[in-house]
């Protein structure tokens, strides 16, 4: 299990170094927006589009002055990618809640259903209930980190579905007695 999150957290760098090293982030930028136009209010889209900047530079303004100097050249383009990304992350996080939502009553019809209520849980599948659970927030940093263009309805549908069946696996597979 350890090694899981050690492979997520190693991945999440790997992105985060392969944003910032290749020179295309400008273009990553364009086409994320053309992308979350089709998710996005204009009028919302636009409020972000001000946003990012003004976030980027209030975080760059934080470092000392001669890490400033030489970061903000180099860093601002894949900074402002990460921002935006997790802009939109925050927008659409209310589908989130939905999916989990959904999950729950799912797994609590299922369970209330059952004919007989087994004594004994799975712990195997409550084990990856809580997993796909916990894996959630990592599925959202590769997506914030990511080197190419991921809509952002690919993510919502990923995460919700990791969120529909983890929840209703989570509550279904609960153990009964202690």
């Amino acid at each position: 299990m350890k090694l899981l999150w050690i492979g997520a957290f190693v991945l999440v760098v790997a992105s985060l170094a392969s944003l910032v090293s290749n020179r295309q982030s400008g273009r990553l930028i364009d086409e994320s927006w053309v992308a979350a136009s089709n998710v996005v209010p204009d009028a919302e889209l636009n409020q972000l589009q001000r946003a990012t900047p003004v976030y980027t530079a209030r975080l760059l303004a934080v470092l000392p002055e001669p890490f400033h100097q030489k970061l903000a050249a180099k860093m601002w383009q894949p900074l402002e990618l990460v921002i935006f990304r997790f802009l939109m992350l925050w927008h659409v996080s209310p589908a989130f809640l939905n999916a989990v939502i959904a999950g729950f009553l799912e797994g609590s019809w299922a369970r209330a259903n059952q004919k007989a209520l087994v004594k004994m849980h799975s712990p195997m599948r409550f084990s990856l209930a809580l997993v796909g659970l916990g894996f959630m927030p990592v599925l959202a940093l590769l997506w914030i980190a990511a080197p190419l263009v991921v809509p952002t309805t690919v993510l919502v549908f990923t995460i919700g579905a990791v969120a529909i069946v983890s929840t209703r696996n989570l509550v279904v597979h609960a153990p009964t007695q202690f």
